[in-house]
C-alpha cells in the first residue's frame, strides 16, 4: 500500500451503516471525531428486522441523542392485550414504538453530521493496526484509520480473512414470519397491540404479536421449525388456511383478518464470534452477535454496543494513540456489553425450550404458564 492509495484517512473507520454503524458514525463525529463510512447502500433498503422500540431502547436512543428524529417516524403503542386460546388475559401499559428497521436506520443515517465521509462502495479486505488499520474497497481504493469499526451486519464475510471464528450457539434457533394485516370487514383494529399465545404446543408456534405500523396492523410470528419445514411453505403460500390453523382463536380476540400483501421469512441463527480481539479494530451488533427477534433485544444489543464503545472506550483509545488487542479484548469483556450479549442468547434459548423442550423442568413449566394463563396471571 502507497501513500497515494490511502485516499480516505481518518480517525475512525466504520464498515456497515446499518444502526450499528449509523449510530456509532453519528455519535463519534459528534464527538469530534474524524469519521469515514463504507456501505454499499446510500439509502438503506427494506429489510425484515427489528419492528419495534421497546421502552430501554428508547432511552439508549434518548442517551445517544438519536431518539427525536426516529420518534418522527413512529407509531406509539400506549397498551398491549395479552390473549391466549381464543380470550384475552390482561392489559398492559406501556409505551413503545412501532416502525420498520430501514425507517430506524434512515432516521439514524439523517443525523450523521455533514463532515463524516459517506462512501459507497464494498469492502473487499481489512487490515487491523495498532496504529493504522485499513480497508481495500472493490474498486481499488484503500482508506487508512486510527480505528476500524466493523458493523456489516449477519452476513458479513470479512471476519473470515483474519480467521476471526463464528460459533453457532444454536443453527436455525427460530423462524420469524412479518406481514399486514386488515380486518375482512374494512373496520379498523380497536387496539394498540395485541400478544397472542396459542395454547397448544403442537405446532411449535412460540407467540404472534400485532403493532400498530404507520396507518397498518403489523404481525409478527416467531416460530420453531426448520426454514424448509413443510409449514413454511404452506404459511408463504397459503396464508389464509395456515393462520387459522397456527393461531387458533386469534380471530375471536381481534376479529376476522387477512394479511395484505406477502409474508416475509427470517431464519435465525444464533451465533457468537471467537478469538475477535485484533489490534485496531472491533466488531459491534450483528457483526459480532447475532439475536432472536423473539427477544425483543435486538436493539438493545446493538445499542449498548455502540454507547459501550464510543462513549467508554473510543475516548481513551484515541488520547492513547494506538489501539492494542488487549484493549479491544477489554470491550469485548465489558461487564454490561456482557451482560447484554448473554441475556439475549439465554432468553433466545429459553424461548426454544419453552415451546420444543421435553425434559420434565420444562413440562413443569409449561403447566404452571398454563395455569397462570387460565387464571388471568
Amino acid at each position: 500500500m502507497s501513500a497515494e492509495q490511502a485516499v480516505v484517512t481518518r480517525d475512525v473507520l466504520i464498515v456497515g451503516a446499518g444502526l450499528a454503524g449509523s449510530a456509532a458514525a453519528t455519535v463519534l463525529a459528534r464527538r469530534g471525531l474524524s469519521v469515514a463510512v463504507i456501505d454499499p447502500y446510500a439509502e438503506f433498503p427494506p429489510l425484515f428486522r427489528a419492528e419495534k422500540i421497546e421502552p430501554d431502547q428508547a432511552a439508549l436512543l434518548q442517551s445517544l441523542g438519536l431518539l427525536d428524529k426516529v420518534k418522527q417516524k413512529t407509531r406509539i403503542i400506549s397498551e398491549i392485550i395479552h390473549g391466549r386460546a381464543g380470550r384475552m388475559l390482561r392489559r398492559r401499559q406501556i409505551e413503545q414504538f412501532g416502525i420498520s428497521y430501514c425507517d430506524i436506520v434512515n432516521q439514524v443515517r439523517a443525523q450523521i453530521p455533514e463532515q463524516v465521509e459517506f462512501r459507497l462502495g464494498r469492502v473487499e479486505k481489512i487490515t487491523p493496526d495498532e496504529s493504522r488499520p485499513w480497508v481495500e474497497l472493490a474498486d481499488g481504493s484503500v482508506c487508512v484509520g486510527r480505528l476500524l469499526i466493523l458493523a456489516s451486519g449477519m452476513s458479513g464475510r470479512l471476519p473470515e480473512q483474519l480467521g476471526i471464528e463464528k460459533r453457532m450457539v444454536k443453527e436455525e434457533l427460530s423462524m420469524a414470519f412479518g406481514f399486514m394485516l386488515e380486518r375482512t370487514d374494512g373496520q379498523a383494529f380497536p387496539f394498540d397491540a395485541v400478544t397472542y399465545y396459542t395454547g397448544t404446543l403442537a405446532d411449535k408456534v412460540g407467540y404472534v404479536t400485532l403493532f400498530r405500523m404507520g396507518n397498518a396492523m403489523r404481525a409478527n410470528i416467531f416460530a420453531y421449525w426448520p426454514a424448509k419445514d413443510a409449514t413454511t411453505k404452506e404459511l408463504l403460500r397459503e396464508p389464509a388456511t395456515a393462520l387459522p390453523r397456527l393461531l387458533p382463536g386469534l380471530d375471536q380476540l381481534i376479529g376476522s383478518y387477512a394479511v395484505q400483501g406477502k409474508i416475509e421469512p427470517f431464519k435465525i441463527d444464533l451465533y457468537r464470534m471467537q478469538q475477535c480481539a485484533r489490534a485496531g479494530m472491533v466488531l459491534i451488533g450483528d457483526a459480532y452477535q447475532s439475536v432472536c427477534p423473539s427477544t425483543g433485544m435486538g436493539l438493545s444489543k446493538v445499542l449498548t454496543d455502540v454507547d459501550v464503545l464510543c462513549n467508554e472506550f473510543v475516548p481513551r483509545w484515541m488520547a492513547a494513540g494506538s489501539i492494542a488487542t488487549s484493549d479491544v479484548a477489554a470491550f469485548y469483556a465489558h461487564e454490561r456489553k456482557n451482560a447484554v450479549d448473554d441475556r439475549a442468547l439465554r432468553l433466545a434459548l429459553a424461548g426454544r425450550d419453552s415451546v420444543l423442550a421435553t425434559s420434565l423442568r420444562w413440562r413443569v413449566q409449561r403447566l404452571v404458564r398454563a395455569w397462570r394463563f387460565a387464571h388471568g396471571g
